[in-house]
């Protein structure tokens, strides 16, 4: 699979149980979001369905919760302020109507953690998860080839502009470090094929017309520069690609950068960030409530602002989001759900870190998951730059993130320890690295010794030797 062969992708994914295929099948309709796009296939609620159904897959299989780091606990702390708060909110009726919003993202987060939570697994998730976005992204491609500007994504969460630029600001290292990690496999036609995904996101980036988003690709550009082992080729790379990019941006696009904190829609969104500091010095711990924004503004803040001027069909001005995750959640959460929330955020990196640190033992066999980490690393500085312009706090975005690291997470302590997870290779079984199995001492490389602790040796699965089919085949 790791030469991308489709014939062992193809077999690979059906040979996997049936919470992570429907988990997999959620994903594309939460993203792609075909239902919206074709008329014959509107109607049911396809996300619902294959979420639910993916449940209960999980429930079925035996409910084995692979995915153990601080992502989990810090999920629940958040979880617990965000019922409290809808709880004791000014509108409760409000928060509890739009909780299963939340509680979608909790399940999601659940069953991504535990069921790519495999080498293979994982491998087969983000292969999925990119074609996803590169369905999205080769729109924007073409936006930016026929000079098309402001153009959105996908349907539904990404259909605004500036969430379209997000999205492919979390999809562009993902794709590089796709690449990089699985190069010394690739074929020169695959690694061509696979640089237009990245190249692809970027351009419909800059052809989204978002500031927010732009900026956001350029802290992550920096941010991989500085992370990049060959800093001197990247910064060459961007030094020519920067000038490139700016010429190709219009004229109209570069006098919204020059009126920044001037224009209407800058002084509009620092009226809103300045009462959502007030709702939070006024509501320390547990903000205004969950989704209250737009009713508690319209009630406190609206009459004294001259700076809503769009009406609806009713005369009546239109209250907006935010525009800005941090406050969005300290107004409506409180301080107590602003720390969590940057907490969820650092933990990203932190458990990155350690599962970096968990796959350096294996040398170059756990290049690809190394790689993929440093992916999501970077996703974090774009999420946390684009998302101080756009309320998104309970957009997938954030959620997924966080399930993909929990998940590549416990792949990798399973590939390290040499327990059934890790066994799964994504081509052929390693045996035991020499400085682990103790020399003459240690079983034979693709056998299984029951007496063994795994914490001092890593085996492969002893059936993946003797009958090459997956389990269950």
């Amino acid at each position: 699979m790791a030469s991308l062969r489709f014939s062992a992708i193809w077999s690979g994914f059906w040979a996997e149980p049936w919470s992570f295929k429907w988990t997999c099948l959620y994903v594309f309709f939460e993203y792609v979001r075909p239902q919206q796009i074709y008329e014959s296939l509107q109607g049911p609620p396809y996300a619902l369905f294959c979420i639910g159904v993916a449940a209960l897959s999980f429930v079925v299989e035996g409910l084995r919760f692979r995915s153990k780091s601080m992502l989990n606990w810090l999920m629940l702390a958040f979880t617990l302020v965000v019922v409290l708060s809808s709880t004791f909110a000014s509108y409760p009726e409000i928060s509890f109507s739009k909780l299963n919003n939340y509680v979608n993202w909790i399940i999601a987060f659940i069953l991504i953690a535990n069921s790519a939570s495999t080498e293979r697994r994982w491998f087969l998730f983000i292969l999925l998860f990119m074609l996803w976005n590169t369905k999205m992204s080769q729109h924007g491609f073409r936006s930016f080839l026929v000079g098309s500007w402001g153009n959105g994504g996908a349907p539904g969460w990404f259909r605004n502009s500036g969430e379209f630029a997000l999205e492919m600001c979390l999809f562009i290292p993902l794709a590089f470090h796709f690449m990089v990690g699985l190069a010394p496999r690739l074929s020169r036609t695959q690694l061509v094929l696979l640089a237009f995904l990245p190249v692809s996101a970027v351009l419909s980036v800059v052809a989204s017309g978002s500031r927010g988003g732009q900026l956001a690709l350029a802290c992550v550009g920096l941010w991989m520069l500085m992370r990049s082992r060959t800093k001197v080729r990247g910064l060459l790379v961007l030094a020519v690609v920067t000038p490139l990019i700016w010429l190709a941006i219009p004229a109209s696009q570069k006098e919204r950068f020059n009126d920044i904190g001037t224009d209407n829609t800058s002084l509009a969104r620092i009226a809103y960030w300045k009462a959502g500091r007030e709702m939070a010095k006024n509501h320390p711990f547990l903000g205004v409530g969950y989704e209250n924004w737009v009713p508690y503004y319209k009630s406190n803040y609206a009459a004294k602002s001259g700076l809503v001027e769009r009406l609806n069909i009713r005369g009546e001005p239109v209250v907006e989001v935010s525009h800005n995750s941090f406050i969005e959640v300290m107004s409506q959460l409180g301080y107590t759900g602003l720390a969590l929330f940057c907490a969820l955020l650092g933990a990203i990196w932190y458990v990155n870190g350690r599962t970096r640190r968990v796959l350096k033992q294996l040398g170059e066999r756990g290049r690809f998951m190394q790689h993929m980490s440093l992916g999501l690393d970077a996703g974090v500085v774009g999420f946390a730059v684009a998302g101080f312009f756009m309320a998104v706090a309970f957009y997938p975005f954030l959620w997924f993130q966080l399930a993909m690291t929990a998940g590549l997470h416990a792949a990798a302590l399973g590939l390290v320890q040499g327990t059934r997870s890790g066994s799964e290779a994504l081509r052929t079984p390693i045996g035991a690295p020499r400085s682990w199995a103790g020399g003459a001492a240690s079983p034979a490389a693709g056998w299984r010794n029951p007496h063994a602790r795994p914490s001092r040796a890593v085996y492969t699965n002893r059936r993946a030797i003797l009958d090459p089919r997956p389990e269950g085949a």
